[in-house]
């Protein structure tokens, strides 16, 4: 810490002896709290400051601040480093580190392409060299910073992003970053209106180029200027199609998926089979191929390279979509520019099917509204276009632009709430938006149906079970939203949940949990059953997957490798009794064999299952498998320096075996009201319909199909809007299954139908319109799952999803 405050100029008040290697400037993000070093940025929104309380109970014992508090002197143990700016301090830590550093960095920027450039110069250089990479798109006065902390000693290839977007930004990047070689991709249109000219903005993007030995780019006016730039001294190192340059290229062929491209350099000259067809990868391809014939590498190679390249997740993406659709995702920047390229991706894909553009408004475009959005109507009837969703509002008041046929949206959550997926068929979708519309959402929309059948949800009984079991334990708190969570709404749920501050949530599949994001979630999410066809999305959303066998867990490791990340969290599941998944006693050889090499996963959690914790049946086999959770675990954590937390409870666990909630406990069912010793919880969940019709029935008749009831007396027989597709179980038909209605429980007769049923309400005065309970405050769901012989879970979680879901409280 005395080396870090001599080095950022800061001013130590010493705790204990703390060894620096994590840097972090997110409270939700801490690995290592113990080596880890806080910097408490100040934000328009939030003050890095007032975490730091929280962040100390954690474990973290080093910060660097700017505003001394009172309530600091209370926390022995930490290092404060006072600065007069923490982002500063941020800046000269890493420009310090980078100076230490061995390896060649090569400073990416432009205006479209960095990260896909970044992103391929890993993928053809990584067989020959140790190669680090800024991870996603850290390339801000923020993320910058971050990225350069991570380059560690064996790295002699360091690739680095940098972003502006405006005046005076490059500079403190370029002081920081101070490339050997570099790269600028593209000039758009991004962050125009931030400065008084494109030339201006250009000479903002090359200061990055001051100190290089070369800069590397396409042939033409741009680079042109660039050389004003900058010291004669330094060498630059082109391509082009169209004029003469270092290297000299022609497209031979443009197919569906692929560009055949000859590239002569010097006195050689070879043909690469490029991948991708559209021209934005053409660009960003050469960008890159370029660095590799600077490092004198046979054409061979290169043309064995390039042909294996793989699309870049985090960006431009091109993926399979739903009801035979394909989707291409770049949702990470909007300007006319980048919209351009967009285009030419979509005019490559599957031509038997019709073109979608899903838009958001340009935030940074530099144009007037009433020139740009008429233009931008234009170039999509070019592009023969023959579905338009406009995304904000200036797309929205320019609506007579556009095709009769669009669709404008205020802004990305209406677009969730009001489309519905069966709109979008054997079509090919370009979702296209500035990052604040959160187009990455767009995916994992789904628009509920609803009818006259509804579940309530009472969110103070909720919060109330919530509260019963906080009040049991001093663990960390894990909540299940699976399933829907248990059938009351994934989404709403979640948000409560965030709100009262739990500190995980867990879902079934990755699905769920992109959900969860597009909802605002952003709170710990792990996933129970991940598929390895989602692991990209698991990383692009921050979901953390259980890992059960160790296949998987190579594979989620070589996942992270190509996304370029490192210490992402994992959750390793035991199996101690279940019998269903999870690693076995011999297995833990192999596990931690696995990690004596540096991986990209680190171990956030450990735990297993309880088979039987609901029943004292099952006591001594439950404490069984405690006992061996217990050495399993000491023995796997005896083999890593960072703590791992451990958790074996679901909720009837935490009520009965208070002794082992260990570092965190699992609620699930018991947050909805469902409690193993009888505690005073409240229903959370009512199933409710009403009456669409009422019919007076003599004496004899049959009601319902296969005429499987009769009335034994004239009776009023009422119709109500729930069957068995709204998860109506069938075997509550024929007088099994009861309602309540206008205060008296009435019995079902009849078969239960896909979609109503019929109930006897002749000793009521009911009318049509009355509510009907199904289950709730009145009939326990309990009492359902004893009369059909399971269990709750099941009553709740088949509730379809056409029921929709109204939350409240008082």
């Amino acid at each position: 810490m005395k080396e870090i405050a001599d080095i950022i100029e800061g001013e130590l008040r010493q705790g204990i002896p703390v060894e620096i290697t994590e840097y972090s400037i997110d409270s939700r993000s801490i690995i290592t709290p113990e080596h880890t070093l806080f910097f408490a940025l100040k934000g328009n929104n939030h003050n890095g400051h007032d975490y730091i309380q929280t962040l100390y109970s954690d474990g973290i014992r080093a910060f660097v601040i700017s505003e001394y508090r009172a309530e600091f002197d209370h926390l022995p143990e930490a290092n404060f480093i006072l600065v007069k700016d923490v982002l500063t301090a941020l800046q000269q830590l890493a420009a310090f580190h980078r100076q230490q550093s061995r390896a060649e960095v090569i400073g990416i920027t432009g205006s479209n392409g960095k990260t896909v450039v970044k992103e391929w110069l890993y993928q053809l250089l990584a067989n020959d060299h140790a190669v680090y990479r800024s991870p996603r798109s850290y390339n801000s006065q923020v993320g910058v910073p971050l990225s350069l902390l991570g380059i560690d000693t064996k790295a002699d290839i360091a690739i680095i992003e940098a972003g502006i977007s405006q005046k005076g930004e490059m500079q403190r990047l370029q002081h920081m970053i101070r490339p050997d070689i570099g790269i600028f991709t593209h000039l758009g249109d991004a962050h125009d209106e931030n400065f008084s000219s494109r030339e201006e903005k250009l000479a903002e993007k090359a200061r990055l180029f001051t100190t290089c030995r070369w800069v590397i780019g396409q042939a033409g006016n741009v680079m042109q200027f660039i050389r004003t730039q900058v010291p004669t001294t330094t060498s630059f190192f082109t391509w082009s199609e169209e004029i003469e340059a270092d290297v000299q290229v022609q497209t031979v062929n443009i197919a569906l998926d692929h560009r055949e491209v000859k590239v002569t350099h010097g006195q050689q000259s070879f043909t690469l089979d490029i991948p991708f067809a559209d021209i934005a990868s053409f660009e960003n391809c050469m960008n890159a191929v370029c660095v590799l014939l600077l490092k004198k590498y046979a054409p061979e190679i290169i043309v064995s390279r390039v042909a294996q390249l793989s699309a870049i997740a985090m960006r431009l993406e091109i993926k399979e979509g739903i009801n035979n659709c394909t989707l291409v995702n770049d949702y990470y920047n909007s300007d006319p520019s980048s919209f351009q390229l967009a285009l030419n991706i979509l005019a490559t894909q599957d031509t038997s099917k019709e073109r979608v553009v899903i838009l958001s408004d340009f935030m940074d475009s530099g144009k007037e509204a009433d020139d740009l959005y008429p233009s931008i109507a234009e170039t999509l009837r070019q592009a023969n276009v023959s579905l338009f969703i406009g995304i904000g509002k200036h797309l929205s008041d320019h609506r007579h632009d556009f095709a009769p046929n669009s669709r404008f949206y205020e802004d990305t959550e209406h677009f969730l709430r009001q489309e519905e997926r069966e709109n979008f068929k054997d079509q090919v979708i370009l979702i296209k938006g500035a990052r604040v519309f959160q187009f990455e959402f767009i995916a994992g929309f789904l628009q509920k149906q609803s009818h006259g059948t509804i579940l309530e949800v009472d969110l103070d009984a909720m919060v109330h079970n919530l509260n019963h079991f906080r009040s049991l334990t001093d663990a960390h708190i894990a909540v299940m939203v699976k399933a829907f969570s248990y059938g009351s709404g994934s989404r709403e749920i979640a948000s409560l949940l965030q709100y009262h501050r739990v500190d995980y949530l867990m879902v079934a599949f990755a699905d769920e949990g992109i959900e969860l994001r597009a909802a605002g979630i952003t709170i710990p999410i792990a996933v129970m059953n991940p598929e390895r066809e989602a692991f990209d999305n698991m990383v692009m959303f921050n979901l953390e997957p259980e890992i059960y066998a160790l296949d998987i867990l190579e594979d989620f490791n070589r996942s992270l490798a190509k996304h370029g990340i490192k210490r992402f969290p994992v959750h390793i599941k035991l199996n101690t009794g279940m019998n269903r998944s999870g690693f076995d006693e011999r297995d833990l050889p192999r596990l931690l064999d696995f990690f004596r090499s540096e991986r990209s996963v680190y171990i956030r959690s450990i735990f297993s299952h309880l088979a039987g914790s609901d029943e004292t049946i099952h006591d001594k086999f439950t404490l069984g498998q405690i006992q061996l959770f217990e050495r399993m675990t000491e023995h796997i954590q005896a083999r890593f320096d960072y703590k791992i937390w451990r958790h074996i409870l679901n909720s009837a666990g935490i009520e009965r075996f208070p002794q082992y909630h260990f570092d965190m406990v699992r609620l699930g069912i018991g947050l909805h009201g469902i409690s193993a010793t009888n505690a005073p919880l409240q229903p959370v969940s009512s199933f409710k319909t009403y009456i669409s019709s009422i019919r007076e029935v003599p004496e004899g008749q049959s009601i319902g199909y296969g005429r499987k009831s009769f009335t034994t007396r004239p009776s009023r027989i009422a119709v109500i809007t729930v069957g068995y597709a709204d998860g109506l179980n069938r075997h509550l038909s024929n007088r099994v299954g009861h309602v309540f209605v206008k205060g008296k429980r009435v019995p079902i007769i009849g078969n239960i139908c896909m979609d109503t049923c019929m109930i006897d309400v002749t000793d009521t005065d009911a009318t049509i319109g009355d509510e009907v309970e199904i289950f709730g405050k009145h009939i326990p769901v309990t009492e359902l799952a004893e009369q059909l012989g399971t269990i709750p879970y099941e009553i709740l979680t088949g509730i379809s999803h056409r029921v929709k879901r109204v939350y409240y409280k008082e």
